[in-house]
């Protein structure tokens, strides 16, 4: 699995039900990296701050609820 880094761009994948409502309601699939870090609600576990491109809406996530889609160092 690649390393995530802050500014990559990700997909949200349809792992709950909060990511498929995202998804197809309100049509929120890439979304940028902001923070990596191990929050309190997560127990411990690497979690990742994201936003959505064109809206200020961001959310925790785990690894295993995004893809990379473009590397930070891959989009300039």
């Amino acid at each position: 699995m690649e390393k995530i880094k802050v500014g990559d761009i990700v997909e949200l994948q349809p792992t709950n039900q909060r990511n498929r409502q995202l998804r197809s309601q309100e049509n929120k699939h890439f979304w940028e990296v902001l923070t990596v870090d191990t929050p309190i609600y997560l127990k411990g576990d690497l979690g990742y701050m994201i936003k959505h491109i064109g809206s200020d809406h961001s959310r925790w996530v785990t690894a295993d609820d995004i893809t990379i889609c473009h590397f930070r160092e891959n989009r300039y």
